[in-house]
């Protein structure tokens, strides 16, 4: 008997065609091992040994690369313009950099060189250089002082570090509910500004500013041990006394404080069963033959070590190493070191990464990925997938954002910054078609595996740029069609491009926007209510409630849900036939083999080409 056809979620990936500053990716498996994961993307120091400056500078130099070395300043830059976008106009002019600063609004840019002849190269190219009507200028900067060396040599002590307790639960003395009450008092002090800015735009114009409900914030089910995801610093403790502990950096670099205390008493955060690895892994460390990282010698192997885990038990550990310490030989005999101490453990996933250069990830024993039951739905997360780490709240925001957004069966629903496809899963159910816009190609392999593992079909995922895909999106909708947004996006709020469109977009009568950090999307909100422009074009969105979800018991964080709504055009226009979903799709194995320089995995539409911006990508929440 033939198996009856199943309807897949459609997946389109648009890769931008140049690739030129993007950093080469290494990821690798033991033979034995299932297909490799593909980490984060880093930027790789570069090794270097010549004309390294002299000790006047303060500087720790050894065979590896530090980035206060020929460093140039290049004034006259954009002052709206975003590193990346300084990152990619110098390399389509020749200008190879390994790292840059980009001070928030300011018309400067600090740029690192792997030695002085590229620097000086650099400088000869910039100065010839004009963008966006300024003639750019550059010249060469001082190395900042290394903050280790200028202590010593003044002889003045490190800032104060405060105990790691204090420092990832900051307000664990408190109460409880006097947390909460703490978080709302300074979420109604945000959201005053908001209301202010908001009416500041409108200034002579003929609005009365927002209207909005503030309601209560709601709390988080589980306090203690709430975290899915940790990771953990190797390091020596204050008085060097011991050389592998495993916990937390009590300061900041910056400040002159490099030590790391033990995480024992991070009951607040970390799970038991963190901590119990937390443990294990420092008696595999101490009773191996490789040293941990020392900061500062800027020696040693083991660095950090990351545990998730889920509410069924299961436990994924990664082990970060420098590699630079390490030959082949020894990079094998750790491997096997990691794999014998792990051996015999059941729901247990084991993995390598190499940092200190080109960053690479080896899979070691058991499965590649876990599970995790969220609002019904299965989830699966890999090593380095982005998964909200308080599960037991993550279920109590999206049903605040499922509550906010009218929704029904003839509801379009367009999910911007999906990631893994979370919350457009969870209310599939609800409407008639979703569909999911994300920039990272492997968090939208992970929400078409989603798809797939909770049947749900009628789903679409565009990969690239949000604005061109949101645009891409709006056209398979036909033109009565009622949508409702729904934004996740990064701390930095969304691109300015972003809001032009949705608002732009007529037929988006509904937004739900959230935030993981509200003091950072004043722009956004007066963007989405301030008048029409000539930048911003279409009806401006009124605010109508917003409340807090307490994701981070015991600290000062907290994530927003805020609801905007506008009176849908009133001009009717004649429909367009609805564009039909295709159900010939590629399964997502096929996506493994399937991403190239340009890919199209939908008969539907072509790939865009658009180069998409950084504020885009999308970053974990802390």
């Amino acid at each position: 008997m033939a198996e009856p056809e199943v309807k897949r979620p459609r997946i389109e990936i648009s890769t931008p065609a140049d690739q030129s500053d993007d950093v080469v990716r290494d990821v690798q498996c033991d033979p034995d091992i299932q297909a490799p994961l593909k980490p984060t993307e880093i930027q790789p120091p570069v090794p270097t040994t010549e004309n390294q400056p002299d000790n006047s500078q303060s500087l720790i130099t050894t065979d590896n690369f530090t980035s206060e070395i020929f460093k140039i300043q290049i004034l006259n830059i954009p002052k709206y313009s975003t590193a990346n976008e300084v990152r990619k106009f110098l390399t389509r002019n020749n200008v190879q950099i390994v790292k840059i600063k980009r001070p928030f609004k300011r018309a400067v840019a600090y740029v690192t060189f792997r030695n002085n002849e590229e620097r000086f190269n650099a400088i000869n190219i910039i100065n010839e250089l004009t963008w966006k009507k300024g003639k750019l200028k550059a010249s060469e900067a001082a190395a900042d002082e290394n903050p280790l060396v200028k202590q010593q040599r003044s002889n003045q002590s490190a800032v104060e570090a405060v105990p790691v307790r204090e420092k990832t639960a900051p307000l664990y003395e408190s109460p409880y509910p006097g947390q909460l009450k703490l978080k709302t008092l300074e979420i109604q002090d945000i959201f005053d500004k908001f209301t202010g800015a908001v009416k500041y735009a409108w200034s002579g114009k003929n609005f009365a500013g927002p209207d909005f409900a503030l309601t209560e914030i709601k709390p988080s089910p589980t306090l203690l041990g709430y975290r899915n995801k940790c990771e953990f610093t190797v390091g020596a403790n204050a008085d060097r006394s011991d050389l592998c502990c495993v916990g937390y950096v009590r300061g900041q670099f910056s400040q002159g404080n490099i030590s790391v205390e033990d995480a024992s008493e991070c009951v607040e955060t970390c799970s038991v069963e963190m901590l119990a690895e937390v443990k294990t892994f420092k008696i595999m460390v101490e009773g191996s033959k490789f040293p941990p990282y020392d900061t500062l010698a800027n020696t040693g192997v083991w660095k950090a070590l990351e545990v998730r885990t889920n509410s069924g038990g299961h436990v994924m550990v990664t082990a970060i190493v420098d590699k630079r310490q390490l030959t082949e030989v020894g990079l094998g005999e750790v491997k096997e070191l990691m794999k014998e101490y792990y051996k015999s453990r059941e729901s247990f996933s084991l993995f390598l990464k190499l940092v200190g250069g080109k960053e690479q990830i080896f899979h070691l024993a058991g499965p590649l990925t876990m599970l995790e039951k969220l609002c019904g739905l299965e989830f699966q997360i890999t090593s380095g997938s982005f998964f909200q780490v308080n599960t037991a709240a993550a279920e109590v925001l999206y049903n605040t954002i499922r509550d906010f957004a009218s929704l029904d069966k003839d509801t379009y629903l367009m999910d911007v910054c999906c990631g893994t496809g979370t919350i457009g899963l969870i209310l599939s159910h609800a409407v008639k078609h979703v569909y999911g816009i994300e920039i990272v190609e492997s968090a939208v392999k992970d929400a078409i595996k989603n798809a797939e593992r909770n049947g749900v079909s009628n789903v679409t995922f565009l990969a690239g740029n949000a604005k061109h895909m949101t645009t891409k999106a709006v056209k398979r909708i036909p033109q009565k069609g009622r949508i409702v947004a729904i934004v996740d996006p990064p701390r930095s709020g969304l691109h300015s491009e972003v809001i032009a469109c949705l608002r732009k977009t007529e037929m988006i009568s509904e937004l739900v926007y959230v935030s993981c950090d509200v003091t950072q999307i004043k722009d956004n909100i007066v963007a989405l209510c301030g008048p029409t422009s000539n930048k911003f074009l279409g009806d401006p969105f009124k605010f109508v409630k917003a409340v807090s979800v307490d994701m981070f018991p015991h600290t000062r964080k907290f994530e927003v849900v805020m609801h905007f709504r506008r009176d849908p055009p009133n001009t009717e226009a004649p429909s367009n036939p609805e564009t039909p979903l295709s159900t010939e799709t590629p399964t997502s194995a096929d996506l493994e083999t399937q991403l190239s320089s340009e890919i199209q995995l939908s008969s539907e539409t072509q790939p865009s080409s658009e180069t998409p911006p950084s504020e885009e990508t999308r970053h974990e929440i802390d």
